[in-house]
């Protein structure tokens, strides 16, 4: 993301899920906060995606979906995606960032 205040949020997005793990309570309001950043840069791939990651996590109260291939540890799958938000420019991390929203939405 373009927007120093929202690399700011991933930056503590992602601290909040190193120290914390995945608590949807704490996260869901921080990726709405994120959301609403996204839509302001008129990002609708990066905007679907953060919604997408949120309702999942309301739904089922924790993160379930494989985003890195060698790892299962659920805090680093979802601290890999939201990392990719913060340099979201680069067509490599849109291609995935692209990818995974898919796969979320193909499996809901």
């Amino acid at each position: 993301m373009k927007n120093a205040q929202a690399n700011d949020l991933i930056a503590k997005i992602i601290k909040e899920i190193e120290t914390n793990s995945v608590n949807a309570d704490t996260l869901v309001p921080m990726l709405k906060e994120l959301r609403e950043m996204s839509k302001l840069e008129e990002d609708p791939l990066i905007a679907r995606s953060i919604r997408l990651v949120y309702e999942h996590l309301e739904a089922n109260g924790g993160w379930e979906f494989q985003t890195l291939e060698e790892s299962e540890e659920v805090e680093e799958n979802l601290t890999y995606l939201i990392s990719l938000y913060a340099k979201s420019e680069n067509k490599y991390n849109r291609d995935e960032i692209r990818e995974i929203a898919n796969k979320m939405t193909s499996e809901a």
